[in-house]
């Protein structure tokens, strides 16, 4: 009689002990375990519960580690995902900059060259007495040059305050198409000696703002290098599309053409062509593209720009 109520008290014991292990368990101390009991039956399964304690504990704090380690993880990738987010923001900034400025820039360096031969020129004639005072001032030379140069400081200040302004909102392009056209007209206005052409073999193109901005990039850096290096008679700028999903902008011109020097391994050199070459295949990469050169001297460039339409 007396074992059997020893029995009852232990199995009364167990209990409240197990009741408050399971408790402290479910509040998230794992740390909890139960007393060893003195009947034989329940210190075994006391003792294996308490072996589950141990397991549940061990196991959290494995997993806090790993959530340690992903943390730190997470926060390096975002560290690099913030530093490239820079880089890329700084190529954009300087290709911009290339694109627009810094052409009117190199151009006014040319005007104040022109300027000061004229200049001096005239000092020359003036020291030797072969000219009057009066008539060496009137040089019409000089007069169109300044006005020249006015023309292209304005320009310039124009520029700035549309790069500002393009950088604080991101210009909207309603249709490549039509930009692609714009360029090629204000080209004609401003080359009348070069003949230019554009086809458009383009129903409907489906690309968002920013992939339309660098094809009007590398258009215009295209056609800026046909004025300034070409010598050419004939422009054709042509846009294609293809069954496959793929479109093709080629710009090619019947000119002097380019030694491969200036576009084969050498993107790195500081020169503006170069670093010119270099950002349009920078932009190209950017659409998911592939821009291709192809150049011979004395037989022409040709520009090809291949890329992929994109659901948006």
């Amino acid at each position: 009689m007396s074992s059997q109520k020893n029995k009852n008290n232990y199995l009364d014991e167990f209990i409240k002990d197990l009741s408050q292990w399971a408790l402290n368990i479910m509040s998230g101390d794992l740390t909890s375990r139960i007393k060893t009991s003195d009947s034989k039956d329940l210190k075994t399964l006391s003792s294996n519960l308490n072996i589950v304690s141990e397991m549940l504990e061990n196991q959290l704090s494995k997993t806090n580690e790993q959530l340690d380690q992903f943390s730190k993880y997470k926060e390096e990738k975002n560290k690099e995902a913030n530093r490239l987010a820079i880089i890329e923001e700084r190529v954009l900034i300087a290709s911009e900059l290339h694109d627009s400025l810094a052409q009117t820039l190199a151009s006014l360096r040319l005007q104040v060259r022109v300027l000061d031969e004229s200049l001096q020129g005239i000092i020359y004639m003036k020291n030797n007495r072969k000219f009057k005072t009066a008539e060496l001032y009137t040089d019409k030379r000089i007069t169109d040059e300044l006005e020249t140069l006015d023309e292209s400081i304005e320009l310039a200040n124009t520029e700035i305050r549309q790069l500002i302004g393009h950088f604080r909102t991101p210009p909207k392009i309603d249709n490549i198409v039509s930009e692609i056209s714009t360029l090629v007209e204000n080209f004609k206005l401003e080359n009348t000696n070069i003949k230019i052409f554009f086809q458009n073999k383009i129903p409907v193109i489906n690309l968002n703002k920013n992939d339309e901005l660098h094809i009007k990039r590398i258009t215009q850096e295209a056609l800026i290098n046909v004025k300034k290096h070409s010598q050419a008679n004939i422009v054709r700028v042509l846009l294609m599309s293809y069954e496959t999903g793929k479109y093709s902008l080629i710009i090619e011109d019947d000119g002097i053409g380019i030694a491969k020097s200036c576009f084969i391994g050498h993107d790195n050199e500081d020169t503006g062509e170069h670093v010119g070459l270099g950002i349009m295949r920078d932009r190209a990469h950017q659409i998911g593209g592939h821009l291709e050169i192809e150049s011979e001297p004395g037989e022409g460039v040709r520009v090809i720009l291949s890329f992929n339409e994109k659901d948006y």
